[in-house]
């Protein structure tokens, strides 16, 4: 079954929708699942936070979003907006890129798969936590670069002492 996403702007001073900013035809329940899951998405190069979501008669489903804001930790911000902004390649189909944080900026992670399904995705962006031969990984932020078709997930290490 394939389901409609309409994604719209929510103006939270106004307590209102201030307009349609995307609208997805066709989703599969699994990629749907990804597109509710992250935390923001970057459509037509701007970025969006996501506030909620919603279904009516589980058939058709809205995303609300507004502008990528102050809410993110203040240590990451600049570089989560620099290093979202800044992917240019091309999309490959929906797929994971692993971002790790370094104390200053967000450097690209070697790629840990190159390709999982959209359920898998999905299950992914549920955990807390990624825990890779012994090293445990906090999620910071997800969002779902839809120009590229990548979730890019950013990390920081945890330090187990």
């Amino acid at each position: 079954m394939y389901y409609p996403l309409r994604y719209i702007e929510w103006s939270e001073a106004k307590q209102a929708e201030i307009g349609e900013v995307h609208h997805i035809h066709s989703l599969s329940q699994e990629e749907l699942f990804v597109h509710k899951l992250v935390d923001a998405i970057k459509l037509n190069d701007r970025i969006w936070v996501h506030v909620s979501h919603e279904s009516v008669d589980h058939e058709k489903h809205t995303i609300y979003l507004r502008p990528f804001a102050e809410e993110l930790p203040s240590t990451y911000q600049r570089s989560l907006a620099t290093t979202i902004s800044g992917q240019k390649d091309y999309p490959s189909g929906l797929s994971p890129e692993y971002w790790l944080w370094d104390g200053k900026a967000f450097q690209r992670r070697h790629a840990i798969d190159s390709y999982v399904a959209p359920l898998d995705l999905a299950l992914r962006l549920l955990d807390h936590y990624l825990v890779q031969q012994d090293i445990t990984y906090d999620i910071l932020y997800t969002v779902l670069d839809a120009d590229r078709q990548k979730v890019m997930i950013f990390l920081s290490e945890v330090n187990e002492s």
